[in-house]
């Protein structure tokens, strides 16, 4: 076996890591070379004693003779050393790595056989070399004899072992180490996301700051993420990007859904792919690796989230494994977040059917729980409040009359004046509506509107008589509202009044019935315009009159 047939594994870090054993041999005497077919590196090469150097500029063939030695330690797998003709000693001993041997490492020094007069006569002649500077080197450099050439190499062997080992424990502190950091940025990136997924959360801002988050963790230059549309019959998918990426956002979406999306028709396993892909840019491949994980909710796919362009690298099994434990949570995520609006959705489907039971009782006032409901919804948003005030009070408008469940028909739909004791029971209905909600533990923040939404500033409302700021803000701005549409309402006994006297009526009631802070924030809304869009959205979310049906 030579040399040049040995596992060639002596790189850059272990020709490195051997610097110190050629400080400490060179201070013996010794010049230190490794081999793996070749002399490892060039420095290898740079004799440290003067007599060494001298012999080497002048031609000596020290190369030739130590791959002599270093081909007989790879063949027999034991140190050995030689005396060359020239008087010189050359030692060696194996390279192991894995318990795998990659090459020798050899030493030589000067050996007082040098000191011969005819041996040393014929090595200056045959290399031109002034004789007198020579021997003067070799009297100071050839300390030793050739005899000490078996404890030299015993002793070469052992630092090499030493070393070896050493550089193995630096590696594995350096690959624990590294392993670490990344296991705590993982860790750290999924602890982020899980603090995130709360349902009430966008999915698109969720999905962003996921893909934000994977720019640092994976070391990539772009991600994306699309959800695919919910709603049955929608085409509309969400789709969000952060990093830079040469694709036009149509171009990005054709790849994901057209390109990488049906490479999970056979399974939901995550691909890895550094070979690149086509895109429909023209000019060639913006996208020269990528990998991606599919989005899956009860072994339907609802999405994928895609990384690309990995950073000097290519994405390995340590970066699938994690996208796989993001998909697996923003998953979870995106079921909750689809659940909870299906619920929010149901919620809102019963109670516009039950806004829609009380409007159906009168034939006059058919779609006005909705009416007022958006009309406190702007009036809120002009006020400045909190979204989810804002929402509040949407839904308290939508079931302020809730308690009329508990008025008697004929007395809702009665064309005339209504008696004391059939105001009674109008007056009764806040309280009736609040104790009807009363049960509901997911509505208790919107029963302070319900149940104080005829409350009047001055004190002279109903059912408790409050006035001022002890109305809630809720019963304040649903109370305006409600007016607000029985002014631009045709009813029994008068036909809508015009946009001008219902806002001389809102100004001339302002600080006795109505709140005057919301008055006045309502006053600044374009009345025509809202009245418009407020009619639209009560028709799309009642298509069908319930009262003419149900007497058609």
């Amino acid at each position: 076996m030579t040399v040049t047939n040995a596992i060639t594994e002596i790189d850059e870090q272990l020709t490195a890591s051997f610097a110190m054993i050629r400080e400490r041999l060179s201070r013996l005497g010794l010049n230190l070379m490794l081999w793996n077919g070749q002399p490892a590196a060039e420095s290898m090469l740079s004799p440290r004693c003067a007599l060494c150097r001298t012999l080497y500029d002048a031609g000596h063939p020290c190369c030739g003779e130590g791959r002599a030695v270093a081909e007989q330690v790879v063949r027999t797998r034991q140190r050995a050393w030689t005396l060359l003709p020239s008087g010189c000693c050359v030692i060696g001993a194996p390279l192991y790595r894995r318990r795998r041997i990659i090459g020798a490492a050899t030493a030589c020094f000067p050996a007082q056989p040098m000191l011969e007069e005819e041996s040393l006569a014929r090595l200056c002649d045959r290399l031109k070399l002034d004789r007198q500077a020579v021997e003067v080197m070799v009297r100071r450099d050839g300390r030793r004899a050739a005899t000490d050439a078996e404890e030299l190499a015993g002793m070469l062997e052992w630092l090499l072992q030493e070393e070896q080992a050493h550089q193995t424990a630096r590696q594995e502190l350096q690959y624990l180490s590294a392993n670490l950091s990344a296991t705590y940025e993982e860790l750290s990136l999924l602890y982020r996301i899980s603090r995130s997924m709360r349902v009430t959360r966008e999915p698109a801002d969720f999905l962003h700051t996921v893909c934000e988050e994977l720019l640092d963790v994976v070391h990539i230059e772009a991600a994306a993420a699309i959800e695919y549309a919910h709603l049955v019959g929608s085409d509309h998918d969400t789709l969000v990007i952060a990093g830079e990426l040469d694709l036009e956002v149509d171009d990005l979406r054709y790849l994901l859904k057209r390109v990488i999306a049906p490479r999970f028709r056979e399974s939901n396993q995550p691909i890895l792919s550094n070979e690149g892909v086509g895109t429909r840019t023209p000019g060639g491949r913006s996208v020269h690796n990528f990998i991606a994980v599919p989005l899956v909710n009860e072994d339907k796919r609802i999405g994928i989230l895609v990384g690309f362009n990995k950073i000097a690298d290519d994405f390995d099994s340590v970066d699938l494994k994690l996208l796989g434990s993001i998909s697996n949570q923003a998953s979870v995520f995106l079921a909750n977040n689809r659940l909870y609006a299906d619920m929010q959705d149901l919620l809102m489907g019963v109670l516009h059917a039950l806004t829609a039971t009380i409007d159906a009782k009168d034939p006059y006032t058919s779609g006005h729980s909705q009416r007022v409901a958006l009309f406190s919804q702007r009036i809120a948003e002009e006020m400045g409040l909190d979204e989810t005030k804002i929402e509040q009070i949407y839904l308290a408008g939508l079931l302020h009359d809730i308690g009329k469940i508990g008025v008697p028909e004929a007395v809702l739909a009665k064309p005339g004046k209504l008696t004391d004791d059939e105001f009674g029971h109008i007056r009764r209905h806040p309280s009736i509506g609040a104790r009807i909600l009363g049960g509901i533990r997911q509505l208790d923040t919107i029963i302070s509107g319900v149940l104080t939404h005829h409350e009047r500033a001055d004190g002279r409302g109903y059912p408790g008589g409050l006035a001022g700021d002890a109305v809630p803000i809720e019963g304040r701005i649903i109370g305006l509202a409600d007016a607000l549409d029985a002014m631009t309402s045709d009813r029994t006994y008068r036909a809508a009044l015009p946009l001008e006297k219902v806002v001389e009526e809102l100004r001339r009631n302002a600080g006795t019935q109505f709140d005057p802070e919301a008055t006045a924030a309502f006053l600044k809304i374009d009345l025509a315009a809202l009245l418009q869009e407020v009619r639209e959205a009560a028709e799309t979310v009642f298509p069908v009159n319930l009262y003419e049906e149900r007497n058609s």
